[in-house]
Order: C-alpha cells, then sequence, then structure tokens
C-alpha cells in the first residue's frame, strides 16, 4: 500500500510534507551544527497511523507494511531469529531471556537493516552512488547490499578498522578510504564528499532511513512472540541509532494499538565510550556536550566521541522509561566467551556488549528474576577475530598419537 507519511525534526518540532521533506536534516538547526558534534535536526518519518487501521492491515503481514513504497535489494535482510536461550537465562535466574540473532544478515550485522532501506530509497530517487562514514560494519554493510543491487560505494572508515572489516569492504568492491583518523572524522569528510560529488549519504541518523530501517527488529520481535512484549530489551548502543530505531519500532505498534505499553529500552555502552548513558543520568540537555573526548573501547562498533543521534536516543530512553548501563572491556570480552559457548552464537564485542548489560542489570537489581528481558546480538564475531582471542585460550600443539590425546585429557 502506499504510506502517507511526513517528517518531523526532532530538535525544532517542525514538520515536512514527503513531497518537499529536507534529503537528510532539518535546514534550520543544521545551521546551528558545530563539526564533530552529535546533529542537530535529526528527521523522524511519521505515518498516518488512522490510514493504517483502516486499510485492516494484519498483525503478522511483515515488516515491509509500513514503509514507503521501494523495490528492494535482491539479499534477504531481516526476519533473522529470536531464540529463547535456557542456559543463559539460569545464569542471571531471570523469568525468561530472548536473544536477537542478528549475525545471520548478509553481511554479519544489524547494520544491514538500515543499509537495505536507504540503497532502495537511493535507487528510488535515482542515485547511482552512496557514500558513508563508519567503524567498519556499517560500511561493509553498505558494501555488500550496494554491489547486490549494482550501484557504487564510496566508504570513509578509520585505518585502525578490525583487519576483518577491511576485507569485507575490499571484496565487496567498495571504493575504500582508509582514513588516518577516527570515525568522527570519516563523518565529517562523508558529509563533504556528498556535497562535492553529489552522492547519496547513508550516514548514520543523518539520513533519517536509518532509523527507520533499524527499527524493523522491533517489529519483529513482537511478531516472534506473539505481542506479548519482554519487560526490557537490552541494546549496545554507540551513535545511539539503533537504540532510537527499536523505540520507533515499537512506537509504530503502539500507534496502530497492537501493543499497550513499549518495553524498557536498556542502552548499554563500553565505558571508554559511554556518552550517551552518562548524559542520561546527568539529565544533560545541551546536545553538543554529549561528548566524549578519545573515545576507545575492544568494541569498535560502538566507539564514537559525539553520539550522531545523542538527542533521539535519550528522548527514547526517557520515553519508554528505560536507562543506560556501563562495562568495561574486560566484562566485554567475558561475555563473548560466555554467548559463545552457551548459544552457538559467535559474537562479536560489540553484541557481547549486550550480555555484560543484562548480566550488570541483574547484580544490581535494574531486573528482576521475576521479568523477561530481550537482547540484541548486532554483529558476527568473525568480524573482529583478534578480540575473540582475547576471550579464548587456544591449545599447544598435539602429537598424532592417543597416548598425547590421552595426556591431553588427564
Amino acid at each position: 500500500m502506499s504510506a502517507n507519511y511526513q517528517f518531523k525534526c526532532i530538535t525544532c518540532g517542525k514538520f515536512f510534507p514527503a513531497n518537499n521533506a529536507p534529503e537528510y536534516v532539518c535546514p534550520v538547526c543544521s545551521e546551528k551544527q558545530e563539526a564533530g558534534k552529535s546533529l542537530l535536526g535529526v528527521l523522524e518519518c511519521l505515518y498516518d497511523y488512522e490510514e493504517y487501521k483502516l486499510s485492516h492491515i494484519k498483525k503478522n503481514a511483515g515488516t515491509e507494511i509500513i514503509f514507503p513504497p521501494v523495490v528492494f535489494p535482491p539479499l534477504k535482510v531481516g526476519n533473522t531469529p529470536l531464540y529463547s536461550s535456557e542456559i543463559l537465562r539460569k545464569k542471571i535466574d531471570i523469568k525468561n531471556l530472548w536473544l536477537k540473532d542478528e549475525t545471520v544478515e548478509p553481511t554479519g550485522s544489524y547494520k544491514d537493516r538500515a543499509s537495505y532501506l536507504v540503497v532502495a530509497m537511493a535507487c528510488k530517487k535515482g542515485y547511482d552512488k552512496i557514500t558513508c562514514a563508519s567503524t567498519g560494519n556499517a560500511a561493509s554493510s553498505l558494501a555488500g547490499i550496494c554491489a547486490s543491487a549494482g550501484i557504487e560505494s564510496y566508504i570513509f572508515v578509520s585505518a585502525s578498522a578490525p583487519r576483518a572489516k577491511l576485507v569485507q569492504l575490499a571484496a565487496y568492491g567498495a571504493n575504500l578510504f582508509p582514513i588516518n583518523g577516527n570515525y568522527d572524522t570519516c563523518f565529517e569528510l562523508s558529509l563533504q564528499a556528498t556535497e562535492k560529488f553529489g552522492w547519496y549519504n547513508r550516514n548514520t541518523a543523518y539520513n533519517p532511513w536509518t532509523i527507520e530501517g533499524k527499527k524493523t527488529a522491533a517489529w519483529e520481535i513482537a511478531c516472534q512472540l506473539n505481542f506479548d512484549l519482554p519487560d526490557q530489551v537490552f541494546v549496545p548502543t554507540g551513535d545511539g541509532v539503533i537504540i532510537s530505531g527499536i523505540y520507533k519500532g515499537f512506537f509504530d505498534l503502539l500507534q496502530l494499538g497492537w501493543i499497550e505499553k513499549i518495553p524498557q529500552l536498556v542502552a548499554v555502552q563500553p565505558e571508554g565510550s559511554d556518552a550517551i548513558v552518562k548524559a542520561l543520568a546527568e539529565d544533560e540537555k545541551e546536545i553538543s556536550k554529549i561528548f566524549r573526548d578519545s573515545a576507545d573501547s575492544v568494541a569498535d562498533s560502538l566507539v564514537v566521541n559525539a553520539p550522531r543521534n545523542a538527542e533521539m536516543a535519550l528522548r527514547s530512553l526517557k520515553m519508554s522509561d528505560g536507562y543506560g548501563l556501563i562495562v568495561s572491556d574486560d566484562e566485554i570480552i567475558k561475555a563473548i566467551a560466555e554467548v559463545s559457548s552457551s548459544t552457538g552464537i559467535f559474537v562479536e564485542p560489540a553484541a557481547s556488549t549486550a550480555w555484560a548489560g543484562i548480566k550488570k542489570a541483574r547484580e544490581t537489581g535494574k531486573i528482576s528474576a521475576e521479568q523477561t528481558a530481550a537482547i540484541l546480538l548486532t554483529g558476527t564475531g568473525l568480524k573482529d577475530i583478534a578480540s575473540a582471542e582475547k576471550a579464548t585460550q587456544l591449545p599447544s600443539p598435539v602429537e598424532p598419537n592417543l597416548e598425547a590425546v590421552a595426556s591431553c585429557l588427564a
């Protein structure tokens, strides 16, 4: 069906009709934007929910029902498994625990959800070249989905990104710019390139369709649980777009009358990149101050000085009565082994951050034994073998005879 939608600036509240909306952010608020700081003027896509109600759409009709009409790339994105893990549930003693397994996405991460919709929108708008800045996962996601759609990708990524992610980009045929700088530097450079070369920009939050793409996991969780939602949803958080997307998905369902309330959302950040959680705790309202000098963590996907979608992420946390948690790199590394050995799902540090977070929530009483939870496992461990090696210990070589095997068993 044809969607009736409009955009709303989350900073100033101005509405833009779909046929006359800015491509990226609010033009008025963006004039006040400081380079290297969290974005002002991020646009939120709002639908005519009454129109959808009157169309008698079914709850199980799938996640595409509330998007504008587009032709999606041929790769299959989304509809990922939601597992109930008895082993992990018992480790923290809660009523029920579900794992949303995003490691099976085509390029191995949650970021495929955003890239899928962004590439579809780019094609609809007539673009044949797309750019983005990334810590690695968004870049490989865009490159892979662009490859499937037959369009070019231009990627700005820190040269210090895990080698597996850089190799993945090269294999997809991306035009790769490994920058001697951090993610924030790459973000600003990609914006300059967009203006100079006329490329379509996928940058997280800067392009409003990234948020819409990332909302789909919330729809899937609801459908997979027959709309009996978990009490809390734990989200690894860097720029703040995934948690904003999850909130938006549940918000859509609430407007349609399919759920009665939005689950508590929990932002989990590494202690070396914790700007959103600290801003929430301190009730910081000045967006330019939501900043972390020299952010760093083993969870490279979550490392950012200025979280670009901080304003919407904080709103999502407050509107869901959610909270934030900070975990150490040691806790993240330990969580890689715990999740992988207990579930068979090999996760990267950003994904294991969610498990480290729910453990801390249980230890501190933020979630009780009578409650239920879902955690997002946002990326495969194959993207960062070096970090996984820190979580494991490989045995020494063994001689090729049974006596040597037996001695290892002793």
